[in-house]
């Protein structure tokens, strides 16, 4: 079982462990952090009135094993961002969906979302396939692109309303 816990200073090293490239923090952050990240860089992060940063626990194990954000955008409209599961030993087994599931929760019942988005990269199939199982529809017209290294990625834009999730939870 998932459950969502604040995110605090001393989780800092743990979070910066899990990112071991330039593309990986790109993947789950954008351009809002600079590689290597920085306990400076979380510091500011996490004093972003608008932030809700989770550790991800698995209860069963007792152990934290990943983070992600909700951001207030806008009034009613929040966004799910920095999302990972650190440890890729944890990754593929299906704790994504049970992670967006809790995530979507949060926003709808303890921030009042009325729609809730989240970016993801176009060669993130699973990505792609996990959000649309939890009810996400594409956003055609909100796309981005970002520089990697020499590679240009497209970030597509997904989102669902709380009308959407109370008929799907």
């Amino acid at each position: 079982m998932i459950q969502l816990t604040a995110f605090s200073p001393e989780d800092f090293d743990r979070f910066i462990s899990w990112i071991d490239s330039e593309a990986l923090l790109i993947t789950i952050a954008g351009t809002v952090f600079s590689y290597p990240l920085t306990a400076a860089q979380l510091e500011t992060y996490l004093a972003d009135k608008n932030s809700y940063a989770f550790n991800i626990a698995d209860v069963n194990e007792d152990k934290i094993i990943g983070h992600a954000e909700i951001i207030v955008q806008e009034e009613n409209i929040c966004k799910i961002d920095k999302l990972i599961i650190g440890d890729s030993s944890n990754r593929g087994k299906g704790r994504g969906q049970e992670v967006i599931r809790k995530l979507l929760e949060y926003a709808f019942t303890n921030l009042d979302a009325k729609t809730v988005e989240l970016n993801v990269f176009d060669w993130n199939t699973a990505g792609i396939r996990c959000y649309e199982k939890c009810g996400f529809g594409m956003n055609p017209a909100k796309q981005a692109l970002f520089r990697s290294g020499d590679d240009t990625w497209t970030a597509l834009n997904m989102s669902i309303d709380k009308y959407t999730w109370n008929g799907i939870k």
